[in-house]
């Protein structure tokens, strides 16, 4: 195992951590939490990059991690989808209802008069 292998293995635990927090989070609606995390877990793939190691996911122990990482991730993509879509129906849905230009419109049609 290469010196950077033991860094990468923390920092890839790290980050699969951050990533069951992250789906924990986002079940729970706490989005707030979620894009804390997000942003966590962003700074951490980062510094997976700067590493640069390229042997320790090639590794059994690798492998096993981000295997359990990858169905994970297909989760809080499809979970953050779907409330990214609510929340625009639920966006459209309160802009349907605003009338201020039909009002502006309305005030300078009565002006005219």
């Amino acid at each position: 195992m290469e010196n950077t292998d033991k860094e990468a293995a923390a920092l890839w635990n790290k980050f699969y951590m951050l990533t069951t927090e992250m789906y924990r989070f986002l079940k729970k609606s706490d989005i707030d939490m979620f894009f804390s995390l997000l942003q966590q877990r962003l700074d951490l793939q980062k510094m997976l990059e700067k590493l640069d190691n390229k042997t320790y996911h090639k590794t059994v122990a690798g492998k096993k991690l981000i295997s359990q990482i990858n169905p994970i991730n297909v989760q809080i993509k499809a979970m953050a989808q779907s409330w990214l879509i609510r929340m625009r129906n639920k966006n459209n849905k309160v802009n349907s209802y605003d009338v201020s230009p039909y009002v502006l419109q309305m005030n300078r049609f009565n002006k005219k008069m």
